[in-house]
């Protein structure tokens, strides 16, 4: 017996050894496929937000009929310039010719300091019905279309949880091509409470995501509060979070105080934070019910480092890295400094320190013990203790004065105007703590 079990575990050790050495060999690469497309633009954000806009309208008719969606060529590139700042080392493009969209990728291997890479590269002829693949190429291997498309299916199932990978596949029901213009059907009947978006953010974020009903009690905690004055409708917000983080210290158990936080700073996000904040994270941030009660107030005049916009960027920022990663709220930040260069009069690095300061203030209390809690909190004494001044951090600049001055995202001057937003933050009394 113990011959048959030494026999039966060397004959794993090799399968997984000669599995290992295959993969090495034949999917991943020395390099990648696919040339860097450079940096963002701020014409890549808004195409970003309104593909995002137009993704959310299809997820909110609830599946009950087909959205179209029409993209150029460029509009996708555009798609995959901005998912390269979330997907550290992502590379792409996509091509419409012959009546076929083409694409190909490549992302780094983590942990081979980009020595190794997965190449990938697809085509998709139109299609009524269902998505259909051609020509699918991982590494050196060619993949049969309907096998990696049951692959993507069930791997996507595995990572994010709520059949994500059947949804996505799901997602079109028919794609036209004429010329460079491709056009979708869409018909997602899922977004948020129990689909792919609570999917994706458990992924990103490692962990499940608190249930609407949490966030929905905070929020009427919050709004309550508001409504019997001891909360202001006027001058600093740092009352509101204060409160937030008191009652998540005071609600939550030791071992549930990351999701308690999330659930409380999403709820704070719905009261003072953004107004797309749904836009990114759908139905995870609540029932829409408790909006609809007669509250008599709001935080629309507090104010953050002085400023309406401070508070909404910080709030929005926390509640983001809360969800998911610091790539991902970092991002979701920047494009939105892009998209205001074109379309709300400028790039502001304020703005980017406001969400930076959310984002550290969401790192430093989701790592604590939950017994260094209440220390921290009892740190925060005014709004400098969690956002930091704005003096020396340029203020809103046109496309025109931000290409000359920084030139791009990637630009070694904006990396150290950055990295000088972060020294500033290293500096507050809650960080300067650790």
């Amino acid at each position: 017996m113990r011959k048959v079990l030494r026999r039966a575990f060397w004959g794993l050790v090799t399968i997984s050894l000669v599995g290992s050495a295959a993969l090495w060999v034949f999917v991943l690469d020395g390099s990648p496929t696919v040339a860097h497309a450079g940096a963002p633009t701020p014409e890549d954000a808004v195409v970003a937000r309104s593909f995002v806009r137009e993704v959310r309208v299809a997820a909110g008719s609830g599946g009950a009929k087909s959205e179209r969606l029409i993209m150029t060529q460029d509009d996708l590139n555009s798609l995959i310039r901005v998912a390269s700042r979330i997907i550290p080392g992502l590379r792409g493009s996509f091509v419409v010719k012959d009546g076929l969209v083409s694409g190909q990728a490549s992302v780094p291997v983590p942990g081979t300091g980009q020595s190794r890479w997965l190449n990938v590269s697809a085509a998709v002829p139109a299609f009524d019905g269902g998505v259909v693949l051609r020509a699918v190429q991982v590494g050196a291997l060619s993949v049969p279309p309907g096998l990696a498309l049951e692959l993507g299916r069930l791997g996507g199932n595995a990572i994010f949880g709520n059949d994500f990978g059947t949804t996505l596949v799901e997602a079109a029901s028919r794609m036209d091509i004429q010329d460079d213009q491709v056009s979708f059907d869409l018909n997602i009947a899922e977004m948020g409470k129990n689909g792919v978006m609570r999917g994706l953010f458990g992924a990103l974020r490692g962990a499940e995501m608190p249930v609407s009903d949490e966030i929905d009690r905070y929020y009427v905690m919050i709004r309550e509060a508001m409504d019997d004055g001891v909360l202001p409708t006027e001058g600093s917000y740092l009352p509101y979070l204060l409160f937030t983080l008191t009652a998540t210290l005071q609600d939550a158990t030791s071992g549930d105080l990351a999701n308690a936080y999330t659930a409380a700073i999403f709820a704070l996000t719905r009261v003072c934070g953004a107004r797309d904040f749904t836009l990114v994270v759908g139905g995870l941030a609540g029932e829409d019910f408790v909006e609809k009660r007669p509250w008599r107030t709001e935080c629309s005049a507090v104010t953050f480092n002085g400023r309406i916009d401070s508070r909404r960027h910080f709030t929005t920022a926390a509640a983001l890295q809360a969800a998911s990663n610091r790539g991902f709220a970092a991002s979701v930040g920047e494009f939105k400094e892009l998209f205001d260069t074109l379309k709300s009069g400028g790039f502001d690095f304020t703005d980017i320190a406001a969400n930076n300061s959310g984002i550290r203030l969401s790192n430093r209390l989701m790592s604590a013990p939950p017994e260094n809690w209440p220390a921290l909190i009892a740190l925060i004494k005014e709004e400098n203790d969690v956002i930091i001044p704005f003096d020396g951090v340029p203020q809103i600049m046109s496309e025109e004065d931000f290409n000359g001055r920084f030139g791009s995202i990637e630009s070694r001057e904006y990396l150290q105007m950055l990295d000088s937003i972060e020294a500033k933050i290293d500096d507050l009394p809650i960080h300067r703590a650790q």
